[in-house]
């Protein structure tokens, strides 16, 4: 049965009204927004400001900062795209997955990663290579409780499989043409929580594929494509507005006259198409955990604006401390995201990226295949597979759009 739209004439009526409440005018706390940054000038000011909110009296800045001398950029300083490297090699990972169904027999999880090289300035075809990753055996299916593993587990495992790969192809194409590129399609700044099984060894096979990126000499990107949550800047910008004898008893969090302000609300009046911002660090346990296990592996970032010619976009970028600390790589990066995002008509994100996400995905009539190759192999051991509940498959038969007839 179809939704009855008219009986929601009334309460879209109200939802109109409360539009009409509601404040979506960002203009004057974006124009003090913009007065603050482009006041933020002084490095030494802002380094102290910094240094006073990280003492252990002060919680709760969860900021950006500077990068230290002497790599640090003025914050409100802006860069206009590089000249283009001649030749450089691309390579983008991404994962999928399939989670395991606890109505079937034999539960199972698959992890899926894509992988595509693309060779700017050659004349070369681009490598596509998947590696999909089937796992049943009991003992890694269910947690200790009998139950199938979490969402969340499997999400770290792709994301431990995805840098994995990334790292292994890396290393194999480090004779390449440079730069090598290496584009992950996410934070850098991976964490799994304790209550997900093996979260300490997840975490430390996540960290050895940064060292071996490091020792491929890699740039390795986290692209974050319309990071819409982050407010980095925006937070530090309070920062800088609260009066120092005051800090002790402020809260870090975002004023009430920023309010609502994201970063991207920010640079995309800030930033030109090509252009990126000064380089920045977050400042957080987490990415202090990450400058502990070596300073090559905390993690800084820019935004950058890239457009298609017909849309631009916000986009945020993250980069290892070996990557941000190498000036000529920082522009060579640069230059090939945006050039990247160039390359699909009106879409503006990386193609590398968009190729290995096309190679890493998991389709239902791909699911159905694989659940059916399952089934044979159960059906020749006796066993009956129910892929669906009778619930279940009562919903799939009402809601098909082929109705099913048998006599």
């Amino acid at each position: 049965m179809a939704l009855e739209f008219n009986k929601l004439v009334d309460q879209l009526l109200k939802l109109r009204h409360m539009l009409n409440e509601l404040d979506f005018d960002r203009s004057s706390r974006l124009q003090l927004a913009l007065e603050r940054f482009f006041a933020a000038t002084d490095l030494d000011f802002i380094h102290e400001r910094i240094r006073l909110a990280r003492q252990p009296e002060i919680s709760g800045y969860r900021g950006a900062a500077p990068l230290d001398a002497p790599d640090h950029e003025v914050i409100c300083h802006t860069f206009p795209t590089p000249a283009l490297p001649a030749g450089a090699t691309i390579v983008a990972a991404d994962g999928s997955q399939i989670y395991p169904n606890e109505q079937t027999p034999l539960p199972y999880y698959l992890l899926n990663t894509g992988v595509f090289v693309y060779h700017h300035g050659a004349d070369r075809r681009p490598e596509q290579i998947t590696m999909p990753r089937l796992v049943f055996h009991p003992e890694h299916v269910r947690d200790v409780g009998g139950r199938v593993v979490s969402h969340q587990t499997i999400d770290a495992q792709r994301t431990v499989s995805e840098m994995r790969e990334l790292a292994a192809h890396a290393w194999e194409l480090r004779g390449e043409a440079r730069p090598l590129l290496a584009l992950y399609d996410n934070h850098l700044l991976f964490w799994v929580n304790s209550d997900v099984p093996n979260h300490l060894e997840l975490t430390r096979a996540y960290h050895a594929s940064l060292v071996h990126l490091h020792d491929a000499r890699a740039a390795l990107a986290g692209y974050v494509d319309n990071p819409n949550r982050s407010r980095v800047v925006i937070r530090l910008l309070h920062l800088l507005s609260i009066p120092e004898a005051e800090l002790l008893h402020a809260d870090m969090s975002i004023s009430p006259e920023l309010e609502g302000l994201k970063d991207i609300h920010l640079f995309n009046v800030v930033l030109e198409p090509g252009e990126r911002s000064a380089l920045m660090v977050q400042n957080s346990p987490r990415n202090l955990q990450y400058k502990q296990r070596g300073v090559s592996y905390e993690i800084a970032f820019f935004y950058l604006k890239v457009s298609s010619g017909y849309r631009d976009s916000i986009a945020r970028v993250d980069i290892p401390m070996w990557v941000a600390r190498d000036k000529q790589l920082v522009d060579e990066l640069h230059a090939l995201l945006v050039a990247q995002c160039q390359m699909q008509g009106r879409n503006p994100y990386p193609y590398a990226l968009t190729r290995a996400d096309e190679l890493a995905y998991v389709s239902s009539k791909d699911k159905a295949k694989l659940d059916e190759m399952i089934a044979l192999e159960l059906r020749s051991k006796g066993i009956e597979p129910h892929f669906f509940s009778a619930k279940a498959w009562g919903k799939e038969l009402a809601r098909s759009k082929q109705r099913q007839h048998e006599l």
